[in-house]
């Protein structure tokens, strides 16, 4: 009896061996599922973690955006406000100018008809006079009084010694035309050279004193009026034409200041280019 019994115990003991694999493996699945799920979980919170990190930036940054888009609008309205004033005068000017500009036209419009009408007035003048006979010859006037020849002087060396050559010099010229005769002729004739030789005008000056040395040889002022033309050639670069009227003013006016001026205008020149060579030439 017992051993019977001992065999149904083992006969049915037999089918759970199977049984108990079956669940430790599902155990073992189950395991593997949730640490599974524990690393999906994990995984899907970093990520949500992550998304929530970016959407906190985008929203800081758009934030940022509005305060830098409220700032801008601010600027914005600040600039109309400073603007308005400068555009409306402006618009005002403008509505000035093309009134004026209006009115203007107007006038010029008036002034283009008077004209037109005083074209024709003039032509009909210049018809009316073109029938009127000429009219007679007016009596002669009387001549203006003449100025002395001694005020007419003193005035142009009056002006001469200011330096207002610009009065002198037609007075010296209006003495030489009405006193041309007299002693005083030649030193006006002079002092025309010296305007001319200050102003450095000195072919001019030339001319002015040729005309004391042809028209008054033995003026007071012969000597110095040749002495004069030395120097205006000099200057005009004339050496050899220089020198000559230099020795021309020693010999002809050998005891006079101007001679003097000249012996030392000639030392200071020196020989004339080539005379040395002709003077050896002619030893030869």
């Amino acid at each position: 009896m017992s051993h019977r019994i001992l065999l149904l115990l083992v006969l049915a003991a037999l089918p759970a061996w199977p049984v108990d694999r079956e669940i430790i493996q599902l155990q073992r699945d189950m395991a593997l599922l949730q640490d599974q799920v524990r690393t999906l979980q994990r995984s899907n919170d970093e990520k949500f973690a992550a998304l929530q990190q970016l959407l906190t930036q985008n929203l800081e940054a758009s934030k940022g955006l509005t305060a830098s888009l409220a700032a801008i609008e601010k600027t914005v309205q600040g600039q109309e406000k400073v603007l308005a004033a400068p555009v409306a005068n402006v618009s005002a000017r403008v509505d000035t100018l093309a009134t004026q500009f209006q009115a203007l036209k107007e006038s010029v419009d008036e002034v283009n008809g008077r004209l037109v009408k005083l074209q024709a007035q003039v032509a009909d003048i210049k018809n009316l006079v073109s029938t009127v006979p000429p009219p007679s010859a007016p009596a002669a006037t009387p001549a203006a009084p003449q100025v002395s020849a001694d005020t007419l002087y003193r005035n142009a060396m009056r002006d001469f010694q200011a330096a207002n050559y610009d009065l002198a010099g037609p007075e010296f010229n209006e003495y030489i035309r009405l006193y041309g005769s007299t002693d005083q002729a030649a030193e006006a004739q002079y002092y025309l050279g010296e305007i001319f030789f200050q102003q450095k005008q000195y072919n001019e000056a030339l001319g002015a004193y040729d005309q004391v040395l042809e028209r008054y040889p033995e003026g007071r002022m012969t000597a110095n009026a040749q002495y004069k033309k030395g120097l205006s050639l000099v200057q005009l670069g004339k050496r050899t034409e220089a020198m000559r009227e230099f020795r021309d003013v020693t010999k002809k006016y050998p005891n006079s200041p101007a001679a003097t001026q000249a012996m030392a205008e000639l030392r200071k020149m020196g020989p004339v280019p080539g005379a040395a060579a002709k003077g050896k030439a002619s030893k030869k």
